[in-house]
């Protein structure tokens, strides 16, 4: 009975007690060994070193480093029936390097990660070296991983990686090996070589179930929730769940809002990869409140897509438990100062991400640009407008920036040599998420989730009712963008000639007008426009306009300003499946009520099920 990591951390409901309800279950529930997931550090190393001591199974990790000094022990052997010889199992565990950017850096200060495939080969060496010297063979392998698919984690730290070069491993010639992995919250099951590789999904949607003897793989597949209803539940496992449950409920069914009257979408598949405006709410909460709380008023603000975990249902009273299920990781919101160029940094990382392609074709948005692959880094923004063309080179993407400057109320181009106050959570503001170029002094504020709760009873949340706005983070084409300006900047010897950004009309601080994408016409590959430019003084009179399938956009060049008038509505998310290179299933909602059901009829199965199974297979 195995668990490839963020055991502790990713619902509310587990997050309300930092984990240690969920170590009560998983002791319960009879956990053989577990390794950590990047979450699993989110409650910090003294937390984890709690919950490490509390359980009664092993929990390990090979490639966690402390000062150099390995912080958990690599591996444990299983020896289901000692009366058995010949059927111990290895089980060595691996923990994604990206913890170090994918959990608050205070988190892990001093903590290292090493390579994955290294470590994991290194301690196979070591295992089959003690067992020549005791007279002992092991058979069977488990590597317990928590590294993921995703396609913008670095090949080397990826599962299946590990998976590949385990089966060119010559120690481990003849035995049956199995990665069973976590992270990138995939439903996959594939062979290489002797090397089975099986991924669960998230949140106990599936459970994997392995059954193998001492030659082979006798089967794997993924049990659903929905036939895991069919198995009775463990009365003593469910006693415990339902405690904890009531005991939660009443903690959080406290209501924020009496309605809520437009869905507010934060499906992973779509806050991390476009503007959203679930997003948007929680920007312009952020900036809001960045105006009267800090020493200085805030030009804008950002939070990172990873950080918004849950939709907020229409129609229906919003509760603090729901705004804790958006923002379950208990950040505060900060401000930071910043220059220009790291605000152009920010926003060229932001958008940066690969490109979601199936089968050789890119993935199109509803207007035909491509999508970006998802990203926990994606920045949703208020008091900002970033205008971007998917299609170029990543580090060419930016095409304009714009800033709010919060005391005319209204937005000016982007000066690489400004000063800046920007309004983040402290995550990102210490440099989570790899926006390295940002941290500095800061001053900190309530929790991101309080300052969401004061903000929603007045913000009009009619005006948030499309999903995906495109407005704030624009996708749109060189050629379109270019069409809505004509006035150009003389170039020096050694730059090209950069397009001057558009100025905006006059933005409110908050909320800013929902409309519908703008769609692109062009996949021109021109090279990215510079910001901080000043303007030359010949500008012309003309107006220029922009139609497209949606939008109209007028620019006038004499006054400046730059409407978008919304022609087509736009208020349906566009159904994005995250794709790899063997499944394309839609991702399951994480932390949503389906999403609690399947964890809880998980257990139960798990639990229920665990006697018959324990001497004939394994789950992860």
């Amino acid at each position: 009975m195995l668990d490839s990591g963020d055991a502790f951390q990713g619902l509310p409901i587990s997050n309300s007690t930092k984990g240690e309800d969920m170590a009560t279950i998983m002791n319960a529930v009879g956990y053989d060994a577990m390794t950590f997931g990047n979450h699993e550090f989110d409650f910090g190393l003294d937390q984890l070193k709690k919950l490490h001591d509390s359980v009664n199974f092993p929990m390990i990790s090979s490639n966690v480093y402390v000062k150099g000094v390995r912080l958990f022990d690599a591996s444990t052997i299983i020896d289901k029936n000692k009366a058995v010889d010949g059927d111990k199992v290895v089980v060595i565990g691996v923990t994604t390097p990206e913890t170090a950017t994918k959990t608050h850096p205070r988190n892990v200060v001093d903590v290292t990660f090493t390579d994955p495939i290294t470590e994991v080969n290194t301690v196979i060496s070591q295992v089959e070296t003690n067992a020549r010297a005791e007279g002992k063979t092991y058979n069977r392998y488990i590597i317990l991983a928590h590294l993921g698919v995703d396609t913008t984690t670095p090949e080397e730290w990826r599962g299946d990686s590990l998976a590949k070069a385990l089966a060119t491993n010559t120690e481990l010639a003849g035995k049956r090996v199995l990665v069973l992995d976590g992270h990138s919250h995939t439903a996959l099951v594939e062979q290489f070589g002797n090397v089975t590789y099986n991924q669960t999904g998230s949140y106990l949607n599936n459970v994997g179930k392995i059954t193998l003897n001492s030659e082979k793989i006798l089967s794997n597949a993924l049990i659903d929730a929905k036939t895991g209803k069919a198995v009775k539940e463990d009365e003593m496992v469910a006693t415990l769940v339902n405690a904890i449950k009531d005991k939660y409920a009443t903690q959080n069914a406290v209501v924020v809002l009496d309605n809520n009257p437009v869905e507010l979408n934060g499906q992973r598949e779509n806050v991390r990869v476009r503007e959203t405006n679930l997003g948007n709410l929680v920007a312009d909460a952020l900036l809001d409140y960045s105006q009267t709380g800090f020493s200085h008023k805030s030009n804008l603000a950002v939070t990172n897509g990873g950080g918004l975990r849950e939709t907020i249902k229409k129609d229906q009273p919003i509760t603090k438990g729901d705004l804790i299920a958006v923002l379950p990781f208990g950040n505060v919101i900060s401000q930071i100062t910043v220059t220009g160029q790291q605000l152009q940094e920010m926003f060229t990382k932001s958008v940066g991400s690969i490109l979601q392609n199936v089968d050789g074709k890119a993935v199109l948005d509803e207007n035909g640009l491509p999508l970006l692959e998802p990203s926990g880094g994606f920045l949703q923004i208020a008091g900002a407008k970033v205008y971007y063309d998917p299609t170029l080179p990543a580090e060419n993407r930016v095409l304009g920036i714009q800033i709010l400057d919060p005391e005319s109320n209204t937005c000016k181009a982007l000066d690489w040599k400004g000063t800046y106050y920007l309004t983040t959570n402290d995550f990102l503001a210490a440099g989570g998420d790899g926006y390295t170029m940002l941290g500095g002094t800061r001053e900190e504020g309530p929790s991101m989730d309080a300052v969401f709760a004061d903000y929603l009873p007045k913000a009009d949340l009619t005006s948030y009712a499309v999903i995906n706005p495109n407005t704030r983070s624009v996708a749109i084409s060189t050629a379109n963008y270019k069409a809505m300006s004509t006035t150009q900047v003389t170039p020096t010897p050694d730059t090209p000639a950069p397009v001057v950004p558009a100025p905006l009309v006059s933005a409110p601080i908050s909320p800013v007008p929902q409309v519908a994408p703008t769609p692109a016409s062009s996949t021109s590959q021109d090279t990215s426009v510079s910001q901080g430019q000043e303007a030359s003084s010949n500008k012309t009179t003309s107006t220029k306009v922009v139609n497209t399938p949606s939008l109209q956009i007028t620019y006038d060049a004499t006054s400046q300003q730059m409407v978008v008038t919304q022609t087509k509505s736009s208020s349906e998310v566009v159904p994005v499946s995250y794709q790899t290179a063997k499944t394309n299933k839609i991702l399951p909602k994480t932390a949503d009520e389906d999403s609690v059901v399947s964890l809880l009829v998980g257990f139960g199965l798990l639990a229920a099920g665990l006697y018959g199974v324990r001497r004939k297979g394994y789950r992860n």
